[in-house]
């Protein structure tokens, strides 16, 4: 089923309704956006908002608008420089059932399109029109076809909420209320129906990915894109759920496909036996409304974190440190961090950094020699692991995704930690770095390449 999307921040949304409903007469906004397809449809990923002065129109009535040509060209050239494209929205303020747009609507829009598509190589225009208590959207991909229906509006930032602007047929009945009745009695019927309509993609099938995919499975998830390269060695037997000691040389994601089809046979599950720093697994992953980066390895960490800002994709990177002397656990963390829109980074928490990306491409030989010379420090590829950290951080994440969803923290942390030493929780204390690829990618959408080959 196609599901065309604007993605916008709450803010964002907030800012723009404030703007466009403020008066009785029609008012306009321009929204510099990115934009992508996946196999769902066309996605708009909103970056700017350029907001209208009073002299920026040339006419303005409760029925009608004119915006000035300077004002129109200025948007195209800001959307020019950011090699991105443009969103044009505005309201009818008058009282009507159905919010609809009008002929002139469509003749301006068709007008405004055209010239879109000509001044930034062939880019889509988007449309937004607010009523006081409906929106509706299009997509005008070229300047020779009709445009497209947009049927939802997705606030992506601290939490997710996605706003249907089209009604989709679905029913109660999808739901088994008894299978899920004391998750039901925590998060409705509605919001057991929300997680059985998610995409979740989950890459890295070790100790806390394949933890990660089989709590989901129990929890009501249905539609699963699995991203995994490696093979099942008998030390992840371990670590592994679903896994048993037969399995022995078998792809991780057929072990944790196998697993989940157990636990609901219905699922459907997409593996992806490849590494995730590809354009192919990469496009693949744009389908998914959640995403959990369950990899101990820095390259394919950083990927994941440019294409959650990228897309507006939310993101949850889960991560287990530990510090050993071979007989005792000295100390180490177990981490859980949401990656989305507005907040901070990987690389704006100290996470990852490039140094250590670096260090996974040398030969054996030079990383050793660069580590006794002292220019690198943290990269180790014999790590200890436990399946009750594995799993607790799995845990972690699992519950900042249903913060994500269902607002159950009361707080604005984007990162949980838990000192293995002291056993304590904190919040690790971080804001987004102006100059940080989080801030230059965000809402680029397809309009600048991924870090993969």
């Amino acid at each position: 089923m196609k599901m065309n999307s604007v993605r916008i921040t709450k803010t964002q949304l907030k800012t723009l309704t404030e703007y466009l409903l403020q008066s009785k007469n029609e008012s306009a906004v321009f929204l510099i956006a990115g934009y992508f397809r996946n196999s769902l449809g066309s996605h708009l990923v909103v970056r700017d908002i350029i907001l209208p002065k009073n002299q920026d129109y040339d006419d303005r009535t409760e029925f009608h608008i004119q915006m000035s040509p300077v004002y129109f060209n200025k948007v195209i050239s800001i959307a020019e420089a950011n090699e991105l494209t443009v969103i044009q929205c505005h309201s009818h303020p008058f009282p009507e059932k159905g919010l609809r747009y009008s002929p002139t609507d469509n003749f301006g829009e068709a007008t405004s399109a055209k010239t879109i598509h000509e001044c930034l190589n062939g880019k889509p225009m988007g449309s937004l029109l607010f009523g006081k208590n409906e929106v509706i959207g299009r997509i005008w991909l070229d300047n020779k076809n009709s445009p497209i229906d947009i049927e939802e509006l997705r606030l992506v930032d601290r939490h997710l909420q996605i706003q249907k602007l089209v009604e989709t047929k679905n029913s109660d009945k999808t739901i088994d209320k008894d299978l899920y009745d004391r998750q039901i009695q925590a998060f409705g019927i509605r919001g057991q129906k929300i997680l059985s309509q998610l995409i979740v993609g989950v890459v890295g099938l070790g100790g806390t990915g394949s933890s990660i995919a089989e709590q989901l499975a129990r929890e009501g998830i249905k539609n699963f894109i699995l991203v995994d390269q490696d093979k099942f060695e008998i030390s992840n037997l371990t670590r592994v759920y679903g896994s048993s000691i037969k399995d022995r040389g078998k792809n991780k994601v057929e072990i944790a496909e196998q697993n989940i089809k157990q636990i609901c046979s219905d699922s459907v599950v997409q593996k992806i036996f490849a590494n995730v720093i590809s354009q192919k697994t990469l496009s693949d992953l744009k389908d998914c409304d959640v995403i959990f980066s369950c990899t101990d390895r820095h390259a394919p960490r950083s990927v994941l974190n440019e294409l959650a800002y990228q897309y507006s994709i939310p993101t949850i990177d889960v991560g287990v440190g530990l510090d050993s002397n071979n007989e005792k656990i000295l100390g180490g963390t177990v981490r859980a961090t949401l990656l989305s829109p507005t907040l901070p980074c990987l690389y704006c928490t100290g996470i990852l950094n490039s140094e250590l990306i670096l260090a996974e491409s040398l030969s054996k030989e030079e990383l050793e020699s660069r580590k006794d010379e002292g220019y690198i420090q943290g990269l180790t590829d014999d790590v200890p692991s436990v399946i009750i950290l594995t799993t607790l951080a799995a845990s972690f994440g699992l519950l900042l995704m249903k913060d994500i969803l269902f607002k159950v923290f009361d707080s604005k942390s984007s990162t949980v930690t838990l000192d293995i030493s002291t056993f304590e929780t904190s919040r690790l204390a971080a804001s987004v770095q102006n100059d940080c690829v989080c801030k230059l990618r965000t809402a680029k959408g397809d309009y600048i390449p991924l870090s993969a080959p």
